[in-house]
């Protein structure tokens, strides 16, 4: 087991503080940022300066980890971010229909809602759980990657926006609905504007996704009619139903166009691709379901599969050479999609993966393809929120009865004899599996490191899981020497430092490698995706809700 690093990190003027890393150094500047983000629930993007000896102790960028060393001094400089639109500012949205509509540039007549109006349509609040936010995540929180265009930047958002349409379209929502307030009269489209209407709906719907669900769909007629009252229809319940049928219509006929040009997200389930034996339109349909963002994204402009290939074979090289973890990570940036489009439509083998993408399998890369395919950090995010949610959770666990009751206590028991906060995070992830019914040790196998060939004969048999390896004669609150993480009998991760550590680098290989959740673990994997990370957290089973609930009370 690696020697405890401590580090020095300076996070202001007249703020230094003492870090302790018990796994030791980390094997990257990346792997560092995020146990600073996560040790001191930093928010905001930064990176990392050191001093430099040959300078007499001047700071310099932090590039490569080999430049600092145990009781090293570290400065986090803060950067900076560049406001998106998706923010939404505290008093009201910009725009207003009342504003003028004088030339196609007038800004979008859709951001009309206040906040007020806008807090009716939300279907979940960011912060509904009644938490403290200490702990909030964006793209930002972990490695910081530039995506490339051909890729979303986002899910679908807490609130649907309706996008600008054309000039015409603009010009006569705006007096249509400047008379719906006058004199209440409801506009009846011509064939052009409801054209123009349902293809700027659509081209919107499909920058967050190419399959919405029919609450989506609802979500986006809704805020229509309410963003142009004219387009409310007479005789139905809520004035948007005949809007509702007219965007699934719209949006099945846009991924038509989308499969005559090629898109891979969709042609990826046109017959002609598809295996021998499932010529049929509703099988081995291929679509994100546990929300991805970017399922399988296209090629980036100017690319081919053959360039990328090539690529591909210049990383085998770039991937053994020391301290260039710079070139490796933008390079498999620029692969994304080619890795994708193979994982996604061939289904390799992983002992394939793994000989064909070595720099996939590290733990900095997991984050990074992790942070890619969902537009969320992994780590950082998934630690931080286990924190959060842990005193809530302890409190329902310590009211549970029967079988379930007495196996959490035995869980939580080490925790009562250290406040390791490693240990604690690793108990409350094996009780939240008990309360919920399940076996932790259908994943988790441990093993004493006198009998390390026990282990490693295990390896090959195992499908998905994790090793923990012991001291022999150490006590339960004592910290694993080794967990690894082994899928389909290959071992693709070691020398992690916990349990907890393990199970978000497992959550973050099952994205990278499409791969369905444990059955025997689905209600634990449920809670962890919808609730830990808030990835399609709207829809949950009968048992995850009503944990949920009680929670939050």
């Amino acid at each position: 087991m690696s020697c405890p690093v401590h580090l020095r990190v300076v996070l202001g003027v007249d703020d230094a503080r003492k870090l302790t890393l018990k796994s030791g150094m980390p094997s990257s500047v990346d792997q560092l940022v995020l146990e600073i983000k996560t040790y001191f629930g930093l928010e905001q993007q930064f990176r990392l300066q050191y001093k430099d000896l040959d300078f007499g102790n001047e700071y310099f960028n932090l590039e490569s980890i080999s430049d600092i060393e145990d009781k090293a001094t570290v400065k986090v400089v803060f950067v900076s971010c560049e406001e998106t639109s998706s923010s939404i500012p505290e008093t009201s949205l910009p725009c207003s229909t009342s504003t003028p509509l004088t030339s196609p540039m007038t800004c979008n007549s859709s951001v009309i809602l206040t906040l007020t109006s806008v807090n009716a349509l939300r279907t979940t609040s960011p912060d509904e759980d009644g938490l403290s936010s200490q702990h909030s995540f964006d793209s930002g929180d972990a490695v910081i990657l530039d995506p490339a265009p051909e890729t979303r930047t986002s899910s679908w958002p807490p609130i649907f926006f309706v996008p600008r349409f054309s000039y015409f379209a603009e010009f006569q929502l705006q007096r249509a609905t400047a008379d719906f307030r006058a004199n209440g009269t409801l506009l009846t489209p011509s064939p052009k504007l409801r054209m123009d209407i349902l293809e700027g709906m659509a081209e919107e719907i499909f920058k967050c996704t190419a399959y919405p669900s029919d609450s989506q769909i609802e979500e986006a007629a809704t805020v229509l009619v309410h963003t142009h009252p004219c387009l409310k229809e007479r005789g139905t319940r809520a004035g948007h139903e005949g809007w509702k049928q007219y965007l699934k219509t719209k949006v099945a006929n846009f991924r038509t166009k989308l499969n005559k040009i090629g898109h891979p997200e969709v042609s990826v389930n046109s017959l002609k691709n598809k295996r021998k034996g499932q010529e049929q339109a509703a099988a081995n349909i291929k679509k994100p379901r546990k929300a991805e963002v970017n399922f399988l994204p296209p090629l980036p402009s100017g690319e081919t599969r053959d360039s990328l290939e090539k690529e591909r074979v210049v990383l085998l090289t770039e991937v053994k050479k020391r301290n260039n973890d710079a070139v490796v990570k933008k390079k498999m940036q620029k692969t994304f999609a080619y890795r994708r489009q193979e994982i996604v439509q061939d289904a390799p083998v992983v002992a394939e993966l793994v000989n064909k993408w070595p720099a996939l399998f590290t733990v900095s890369e997991i984050n990074a393809e992790f942070m890619r395919i969902t537009t969320l950090p992994l780590q950082a995010k998934f630690l931080a929120e286990l924190d959060r949610y842990s005193p809530n959770l302890l409190k329902v666990f310590h009211n549970r009865g029967g079988d379930a009751g007495r196996k959490i206590r035995l869980l939580m028991a080490p925790t009562a004899r250290s406040e390791d906060i490693e240990l604690k995070r690793d108990s409350v992830l094996k009780s939240l599996c008990a309360y919920l019914k399940e076996d932790s040790n259908s994943l988790i196998k441990e093993y004493l490191n006198v009998r390390s060939e026990e282990a490693e004969s295990a390896i090959p048999q195992t499908t998905m899981g994790l090793y923990v390896i012991r001291n022999e004669g150490a006590q339960e609150e004592d910290g694993p020497e080794d967990v690894g993480v082994i899928i389909e009998g290959v071992e693709l991760l070691s020398n992690l430092r916990s349990i907890s550590l393990g199970w978000a680098m497992l959550f973050g290989l099952i994205y990278t490698l499409n791969l369905s959740y444990p059955p025997e673990l689905k209600f634990t994997f449920e809670f962890l995706q919808k609730v830990l990370m808030n990835l399609d957290g709207n829809k949950l089973s009968p048992k995850v809700q009503s944990l949920k609930i009680k929670m939050l009370q």
